[in-house]
């Protein structure tokens, strides 16, 4: 474990405000409190994540995935209207893809100074490389699990192996069990269209190795939360996925044609299954084609 220095800050009295519980509903947005001092922004169809921690130092915060730059300035605010006197120790990315990570100088500016931007350290290429402004590359970087102290608050930061990016990260709260997962887990939601950045079986053993961490209430990049039995229910999706696609590859159908044939009557019921589901298999074949060769 590595404990990031720029965003530690010393061992405090046990005490935490007592926050009311918040809904904040707008037309494009919502802040919802999850646990104890610990909230989702949803902007739109995505969904950020910030802590927020009091303690003798002072009250502080840490945001996850500020989504857009105008979700972002609308993040900070929604911070401060809960927490005005909170300084915000760093703004985290999930995973360098634009539609969760974008917008942190929008967060920063609210609260002004140099903001820590943290992310595994695979992120930073394709970030620099993208080279958008509003899209800034991370100041710092790790490979395996760091923590982040938000006052007296631990927030864990777990790399769990390749999955929908190279560089996905999970953020978890252990003192109210909450975790942040982005894209490569969902509440009963099948994969994103043709599965375009999945990585298998990075995809499977990321799952599982998810339900390591001890949580009981998980938020999603996308969708409503979810809990343990999510994750559970996502490894069968994925593990039913590949048995249904494996047989119909194996029994000599073309990528079309299973696209077109193979079903999954159990999960028929999920999120995009009717616009999605075809897709997966897409996916899902064209791995098990390249793994065949």
């Amino acid at each position: 474990m590595r404990i990031l220095a720029p965003v530690i800050l010393g061992v405090v009295m046990p005490f935490l405000a007592m926050v009311p519980e918040t809904s904040i509903a707008q037309e494009s947005y919502e802040t919802t409190e999850v646990a104890d001092g610990v909230y989702r922004f949803r902007w739109q169809a995505h969904n950020g994540f910030f802590v927020i921690g009091r303690g003798d130092s002072g009250t502080r915060a840490l945001v996850i995935d500020p989504i857009s730059v105008e979700a972002g300035a609308q993040l900070a605010l929604e911070i401060l209207s809960i927490a005005p006197d909170a300084e915000l120790v760093g703004i985290v990315y999930s995973h360098h893809h634009a539609d969760h990570a974008t917008g942190a100088e929008a967060v920063a500016a609210e609260f002004g100074g140099e903001i820590p931007i943290i992310a595994h350290a695979n992120a930073e290429a394709p970030i620099r490389s993208g080279g958008d402004p509003a899209l800034p590359p991370p100041t710092v970087t790790f490979t395996d699990r760091a923590t982040v102290m938000v006052s007296d608050r631990r927030v864990q930061l777990h790399y769990l192996g390749p999955n929908h990016s190279d560089n996905s990260l999970v953020a978890f709260v252990p003192d109210v069990g909450v975790a942040f997962a982005v894209d490569f887990a969902s509440h009963d939601r099948v994969g994103y269209r043709d599965l375009p950045d999945w990585k298998f079986p990075g995809q499977f053993t990321s799952l599982a190795r998810l339900l390591e961490l001890d949580f009981e209430t998980i938020v999603f990049g996308h969708g409503p939360n979810g809990d343990r039995g999510s994750i559970v229910r996502q490894i069968a999706y994925y593990d039913d996925l590949q048995f249904r696609v494996a047989a119909a590859f194996q029994a000599g159908m073309t990528e079309n044609e299973a696209a077109e044939v193979v079903r999954s009557p159990d999960f028929a019921g999920w999120s995009q299954y009717s616009d999605w589901y075809g897709l997966n298999v897409r996916g899902m074949y064209r791995w098990l084609a390249t793994r065949n060769k």
